[in-house]
């Protein structure tokens, strides 16, 4: 470990989460550590532009600096004039302090080029610019493998002696937000006091996916139940077409709103509901998030990194890395095995999502139910 900065002269904080939408949620807990541990210092986010949902509003956070991902896509100068944009945000930001949540060499440069006398990292799994480990001051050891994700980033801080705070999730949407929510939920037929479910089956990595069949069932057991099942699903328009098909498929009546809410209007949604049946995707962990049960699906992912996160160690290791658990008000579905060795490409289904039955999935929501009834 690194000498401890506790207690030092920190005025000024940025933090990288240059990922995807749920990665960047997971990251909450850093900033509620960061707060509590230099509560007079401005605290920054980086991250990539879509994301920057996931942390508006957090109490936490003083600033976003993002991104524009769309404008580097463009290529030339337009890529070129971003990039130093970008990189004149992060440093009008004074730093004293720079912490990388990521491995890549990008995050590393960008790091020093902050400026901060301080800079947090995690040593690479794998090689990339020769010396880029030098560019930190405070490294942090490769994390182990079955080590969940918002832990691996808490031992980021703990390298320079930062203790955790609350390791939950934090999530922030606003009245307006909740009032949008609640007249489109009107508008697709759930009235105020109606008990519901989100469901939300697909992602954009068709790996993830449990079969329509399956789902469809699980929506129909729902309705069974007297929970009115809610579509949701992303904004990309094969997304749509699946959530809409699986309705069709369930031969029960649906709310639709798959590629109709915002980020914000999603996390109200699971705030009010009963609980959340979807694949390994963001919204699964805005349900953590917000204190919903959620039943995760997974296949060719670890649920060792990404299980639904309510500040409790999963447990997984090598010897058992998959398999079907519940932790707190969370079920993981997942088949025992190796799970990362089978059919892990963006356009092939996933064996072991496949073999996942109807029958275990609507056991898992059943005791989830089951618990909830009885708090």
């Amino acid at each position: 470990m690194g000498s401890s900065l506790r207690g030092r002269d920190v005025r000024s904080i940025v933090v990288f989460k240059q990922r995807h939408i749920g990665d960047v949620l997971l990251s909450t807990p850093v900033f509620r550590a960061l707060r509590v541990s230099f509560p007079g210092a401005s605290t920054a986010a980086v991250v990539n532009e879509g994301t920057e949902a996931m942390l508006s509003g957090n109490p936490d956070i003083d600033r976003i600096v993002i991104f524009r991902r769309s404008r580097r896509d463009a290529g030339g100068m337009v890529r070129g004039k971003e990039e130093l944009s970008f990189l004149r945000a992060i440093r009008a930001c004074r730093p004293d302090l720079a912490v990388q949540l990521t491995e890549g060499d990008r995050g590393a440069i960008l790091s020093f080029l902050s400026g901060a006398r301080f800079r947090l990292g995690v040593a690479p799994a794998k090689p990339g610019v020769f010396g880029k480990e030098r560019l930190f001051t405070h490294l942090c050891p490769p994390p182990d493998r079955y080590r969940h994700a918002v832990l691996r980033d808490l031992e980021i801080l703990a390298e320079a002696g930062i203790p955790p705070a609350d390791p939950s999730l934090r999530f922030f949407f606003s009245p307006g937000d909740r009032e949008s929510l609640e007249r489109k939920l009107h508008r697709a037929g759930v009235s105020g006091g109606m008990p519901y479910a989100i469901i939300h089956p697909t992602s954009r990595w068709k790996f993830k996916c449990w079969t329509d069949e399956g789902m469809a069932g699980i929506i129909a057991h729902l309705s069974r139940k007297g929970i009115v099942p809610v579509m949701t699903s992303g904004p990309d328009p094969a997304e749509v077409a699946q959530a809409d098909r699986i309705a069709a498929l369930s031969g029960v009546d649906c709310a639709l709103l798959a590629g109709f809410l915002t980020l914000k209007e999603l996390g109200a949604a699971l705030a009010s509901a009963r609980l959340f049946v979807g694949v390994d995707s963001a919204p699964m962990h805005l349900a953590a998030a917000v204190g919903t049960p959620a039943v995760a699906l997974f296949g060719p992912t670890g649920a060792y990194n990404w299980a639904p996160w309510e500040g409790i160690d999963w447990g997984y290791t090598a010897d058992r890395p998959a398999g079907t658990r519940q932790v707190g008000r969370h079920i993981v579905v997942q088949k025992e095995g190796d799970i990362l060795l089978r059919g892990k490409d963006e356009g092939r289904r996933n064996p072991g999502m496949d073999e996942i039955t109807l029958a275990e999935v609507a056991e898992a929501v059943d005791r989830v139910l089951l618990t909830e009834a009885g708090r």
